[in-house]
């Protein structure tokens, strides 16, 4: 069956945005640079279930430090092939409610303007360059000072995709780790519980680029495997998986949790739409050292997700938007025109480049 033809144009031609459907469409011309799935392409990780260890023979060249912007704002929302970090920065206010309910949330101590004031390592550092970051974003320069301090708290954070999240709890975990022996370097010291094996292992690649100058770190992704790699046994000091599958790891002794840190819990509001993923959120933490620091993350904070969070971390440190401001600007909507199925099916063929 052959594709309809219209008289308003190609299929391409038709492509229209909500806020500009009464505007001319403009054509779609792909780039020859850069396709599609490059744009939209998460870190890569080319075997996902191997372990990588940064090679302590080859040191790292530094990465040359990006130039300083002229505007207040982040420089920023171009993908990796532009030489941008594909953060959004969108204008919203983040709110702080300490635990403490003494302190000062607008005390410039609970706030970070650069990632050099974080007492960050240095190698830490050079993997933030490494990622395109030029300063924290308003998520970041709110959470990360929270995250940061010692002795460790508990934060509940509430963010969206393209806000520096990922990339803030990442730096948290990173700080807090000891590789100085290769025994620490084998033993999981950082557990990161995703809804979903594709999340996991886009952590796992912000983990790798972040901290690709820190000799002796060794990330794992602990997700549903074939029979033949299931018996295997974790050795890594990050470790990020679904939660059904590292909690039978931990039953199995195929994982050591005893050297815990850190315990980030993302996309909660994805956990409890999903039947069963909180409850196993909830034994898994219960399997943990009780002293380890509790992190977690949720898109939206409906009624669910904030009894559950405030069983799962109680007496925490929490970061929220302003309501009005909980959708992205950097994520784009579009609708396509098709008059057919087969008009459909052409056009995700060619979005997707297939």
């Amino acid at each position: 069956m052959s594709a309809p033809t219209s008289g308003g144009g190609s299929l391409a031609d038709r492509i229209s945005k909500p806020d500009t459907m009464n505007a001319q469409a403009e054509s779609f011309q792909p780039t020859s640079g850069t396709s599609w799935a490059d744009e939209v392409a998460s870190p890569a990780t080319e075997n996902p279930s191997a372990v990588t260890k940064v090679d302590e023979k080859k040191p790292k060249e530094s990465k040359p430090e990006a130039p300083a912007s002229e505007s207040v704002s982040q420089v920023d929302g171009a993908t990796a092939p532009f030489g941008g970090s594909e953060l959004q920065e969108p204008e919203f206010e983040v709110e702080v409610k300490l635990a403490d309910m003494q302190a000062d949330p607008n005390n410039p101590l609970y706030s970070a303007t650069s990632f050099e004031q974080l007492g960050l390592e240095e190698n830490i550092l050079k993997g933030v360059m490494a990622m395109n970051f030029r300063k924290p974003s308003k998520v970041q320069e709110k959470t990360l000072p929270l995250l940061l301090m010692d002795p460790p708290q508990n934060l509940i954070g509430q963010s969206q995709s393209g806000t520096g999240k990922t990339a803030a709890f990442v730096l948290n975990i990173l700080h807090r780790l000891d590789l100085s022996t290769e025994q620490k370097q084998k033993t999981p010291q950082a557990l990161v519980l995703a809804p979903s094996r594709e999340l996991a292992r886009q952590i796992v690649g912000v983990v790798k680029v972040m901290g690709s100058y820190m000799p002796g770190l060794i990330v794992d992704a602990a997700v549903p495997q074939d029979a033949a790699s299931r018996g295997r046994k974790i050795e890594a000091s990050v470790v990020v998986g679904t939660p059904g599958t590292v909690m039978d790891m931990i039953r199995r002794r195929a994982m050591d949790v005893r050297g815990l840190k850190v315990l980030v819990l993302d996309e909660a509001d994805n956990m409890l739409d999903q039947q069963g993923l909180g409850d196993q959120c909830t034994r898994v933490k219960a399997m943990l050292p009780k002293n380890i620091q509790l992190v977690l993350f949720s898109a939206t904070f409906p009624d669910n997700v904030v009894k559950y969070a405030q069983n799962f971390a109680p007496n925490v440190n929490q970061m929220t938007l302003q309501h009005k401001d909980l959708t992205v600007e950097g994520i784009k909507q579009i609708y396509l025109d098709c008059d057919s199925d087969q008009a459909k099916y052409d056009c995700l063929v060619r979005f997707y480049g297939l």
